[in-house]
């Protein structure tokens, strides 16, 4: 459960919606681990519900927005508790520059660059080629640089 919830709420940025998709994870976990095989595929497996139930997710938070529900981001607890005050501020201004980006782009980017995840296994987790992976990431990165250079300036 503390795995599914550390990349669920490093993929939502929001601390509101991970118990959520932490509980639907397991929800349907409790179907689909009967089919695994090997216990060194359950990890991997959760990894992936996890990814497609935060992409869900995150498509849901958009359609929220238009229609003025969405709860308003709380980025707090996503740095580490030994991070400065500095650190905390740019934590902040990814995950809010991350909610401007689609959510494909945003899982996909968010799978490399904060959890460290390799092309090959973001590709898998994403449930996509590995030349989409790299133009998701690249995509979204473009668009988070770009917003975090308009607020620095």
């Amino acid at each position: 459960a503390s795995y599914v919830g550390a990349v669920a709420s490093r993929l939502l940025g929001r601390a509101a919606e991970v118990e959520d998709v932490v509980q639907d994870v397991f929800a349907l976990a409790l179907r689909g681990l009967r089919r695994r095989e090997d216990v060194r595929e359950i990890k991997g497996w959760l990894a992936k519900v996890t990814v497609r139930r935060c992409l869900r997710q995150l498509r849901m938070r958009k359609l929220w927005a238009l229609v003025d529900l969405a709860a308003d981001p709380s980025y707090e607890r996503l740095a580490e508790p030994s991070a400065g005050p500095e650190e905390r501020q740019l934590v902040t201004e990814v995950y809010r520059a991350l909610d401007a980006v689609p959510a494909a782009e945003r899982v996909a980017w968010t799978l490399r660059h904060v959890e460290g995840e390799s092309l090959e296994d973001v590709a898998i987790l994403c449930d996509c080629s590995l030349a989409t992976a790299k133009r998701r990431i690249a995509s979204a990165h473009e668009k988070v640089k770009a917003k975090l250079d308009g607020r620095r300036r």
